[in-house]
């Protein structure tokens, strides 16, 4: 085992920080703090203040954070308490290396969660940052590898940095040509909860609780016309089922056969492709509304799109859906209850209000809702902050409150036409978008979730009705972000998403290129495997066995053949020590200038020939031939620095020397 520079140390707390810091954004407080006290408990070991842990501190420690992980972490948060135990034992390790076999232990560790940085970051910012953090930690290597002596803190880099550059032509022939077997992305992170977005419950006040969040909820190109922003109404959830307060999805709904429900095309159609983001539910977004579910996906009940499993990766899937339709122009017994239920008591005075207008609009439905949403124009307010209310939350909202967000309204809507015995739902999914002209795309976020409502009528279908349209028209024919910039509550809980959602022109300028950049990442890099068989079959036409294994084993032999070449050569390179290597340089300079040494010359006689040749350098080259026999053959170590000053003062004299007249030629 042998002891590591105080250089190689350096650059092990270098290593351990790049890989940390991507993961200090999910991080508990005291395992942040854990990773700020350890390296710092390592400086003052390096520095000689402190000495190495005692073995019953080390105990300790180990005892302390493994109660601080059973703590914070419970059996559902899945991997990333294994993150953190990896994150936790890279700081414990830091305290106590001292021997090469502890630097390796940690650097290996230090790969494997420069890794898991992808689990959680999966931009192409990220990916520039892990290529960045690979190169310190194999400096890390290289310079545990190095003579304790060396103090220079950059050869390890540049070594590194030309590892990592040879890698590189031998990663692209991977990544082009090898099967893809699922990115270490795709690992669930938590199969028990969701990451904000829509919940399978909506009671007053849920969907505005996602105006306070930025994240991404996917991203749409289309192939042809984009819809005008009051038809962008991205489907995803239903609820039927109302309990006085809340409105949900009910046991075994999600079972219910979709075809039946039949749907007639009435218009053009749309053709797009989603990169929808990780949710952990088995509810997609679709275009109300799609045509046909994509390969391993389903049409659930109210026509919405549904996976297998949770989505837990992110998804790119293509859909076809229809801007004008009729969907399910009958309704069985069983369904007409489903849509019809409500609570038999609560929330009276609405009920009694919804039989007065059924009365006015003479039981035409369509009447009734004119009639409903003429009333929300007239004396209701818009607002992300509403207030909060009672035991009869519709009672609430409709006389008392009048005030309140899209869950509000929806919600209201469908009750009052239940009341009335009209079949409803509400519907929660998101609407609009901001478009991205870079890229010709359209990006939707969790702030622009959304709720609306669809009551059926006989012959017609299901129809589609927003009552927020009726309060606040610009909040469907706007971007959520210029419609809520001067609430308090948009994006309260991401203060600084603010800045980049700035009305400034250039700054939204260079926000958007860089989610353009982004896209175009998501799209053809990370989700490669989806046109790879497409791609090689450009290349080579008829993709066969024979075709990939020669594809794969001819530009792997070339860049191995290159890569241990150019090892080679700087192996022979380097085998000189530095005063020889500057010694060599000065006589190739010589030898460019007319006189080069003899193959059986001495160095004595080479430098009487030189100082013939030139008077200026007579006396430099007598004092280095007698300088380097002294280091040669005497072993005077002590004459080492002599012979450096040497060699730099003929240097300096080779300068100064336009042309060389030689008094006698050999």
């Amino acid at each position: 085992m042998k002891q590591i520079s105080r250089a190689a140390v350096i650059w092990q707390l270098a290593a351990f920080a790049a890989v940390v810091i991507p993961h200090l954004s999910w991080l508990p407080f005291w395992l942040i703090g854990l990773c700020l006290a350890t390296p710092a408990a390592r400086l003052m070991i390096h520095g000689g203040r402190w000495s190495l842990p005692h073995w019953s501190l080390k105990l300790l420690l180990i005892l302390l954070v493994a109660a601080g992980l059973l703590v914070t972490f419970s059996r559902e948060t899945g991997m990333k308490a294994t993150v953190a135990l990896l994150v936790a034992g890279l700081a414990l390790k830091l305290v106590e290396i001292y021997h090469r076999r502890d630097a390796l232990v940690l650097l290996y560790v230090s790969l494997f969660v420069c890794a898991t940085g992808f689990l959680f970051h999966q931009s192409i910012g990220m990916a520039i940052y892990a290529l960045l953090s690979v190169v310190v930690v194999i400096a890390a290597l290289n310079s545990i590898f190095q003579d304790p002596q060396r103090t220079d803190l950059l050869r390890p880099l540049k070594r590194s940095v030309r590892l990592v550059a040879l890698s590189f032509p031998l990663m692209l022939v991977l990544f082009v040509l090898f099967p893809r077997i699922g990115p270490l992305w795709s690992v669930p992170m938590n199969q028990q909860s969701a990451v904000s977005g829509l919940s399978d419950t909506l009671a007053p006040g849920d969907i505005s609780q996602l105006t306070k969040s930025d994240q991404l909820a996917f991203r749409v190109s289309f192939d042809g016309r984009v819809p005008e922003p009051a038809q962008r109404y991205w489907r995803s959830l239903v609820y039927t089922e109302f309990d006085g307060r809340t409105w949900r999805i009910p046991p075994g709904y999600e079972r219910w056969h979709a075809e039946e429900e039949g749907l007639t095309v009435q218009g053009a159609t749309v053709d797009y492709e989603v990169i929808y983001e990780p949710s952990n539910r088995n509810w997609l977004v679709a275009l109300d509304q799609p045509l046909a579910a994509p390969q391993g996906m389903r049409i659930g009940p109210g026509h919405t799109l549904m996976i297998t499993r949770g989505a837990d990766r992110r998804l790119n899937y293509r859909l076809r859906s229809a801007l004008e339709y009729q969907l399910q122009s009958r309704l069985s017994e069983r369904e007409r209850a489903v849509y019809l239920q409500l609570p038999p008591e609560g929330n009276l005075r609405s009920r009694e209000r919804a039989g007065q207008w059924w009365e006015e609009a003479y039981g035409n439905p369509e009447r009734f809702v004119d009639r409903v949403l003429d009333q929300f124009s007239r004396t209701f307010t818009y607002t992300l902050r509403p207030p909060a209310l009672a035991n009869d939350p519709i009672d609430g909202f409709l006389f008392d409150t009048q005030q309140g967000f899209c869950g509000h309204y929806a919600g209201a809507l469908a009750f009052l036409l239940r009341s009335v015995g009209v079949p409803a739902r509400v519907v929660g999914g998101y609407q609009g978008g901001e478009w991205n002209p870079y890229e010709q795309y359209l990006t939707v976020r969790q702030y622009d979730a959304h709720a609306w409502t669809e009551y059926w009528i006989e012959g017609r279908g299901w129809v589609r009705v927003d009552p927020t349209a009726a309060v606040s028209p610009e909040r469907i024919v706007e971007s959520s972000d210029r419609v809520f910039a001067g609430d308090p509550a948009f994006l309260s809980d991401a203060p600084l998403a603010r800045l980049r959602f700035a009305r400034s022109g250039w700054l939204v300028d260079v926000r958007r290129q860089l989610e353009a950049l982004n896209f175009n990442w998501h799209r053809w890099v990370l989700n490669y495997q989806g046109q790879q068989m497409q791609f090689l079959g450009r290349l080579m036409g008829n993709v066969s066995m024979e075709k990939m294994i020669v594809a794969l084993l001819v530009p792997f032999a070339l860049v191995m053949s290159v890569m241990a070449w150019t090892q080679l050569r700087g192996r022979r390179s380097s085998a000189k020590s530095p005063l020889e290597r500057k010694l060599s340089t000065l006589l190739e300079k010589l030898e460019r200038l007319g006189l080069p040494r003899l193959p059986n010359e001495t160095l004595q006689a080479y430098s009487l020939r030189v100082g013939k040749a030139c008077p200026v350098l007579r006396d430099p080259m007598s004092r280095l031939a007698s300088c380097d026999e002294a280091v040669r053959y005497a072993e005077d170590d002590a004459q080492k620095s002599d012979l450096l000053a040497v060699i730099h003062e003929c240097h300096r004299v080779l300068r100064s020397v336009q042309a060389i007249d030689f008094e006698e030629r050999a």
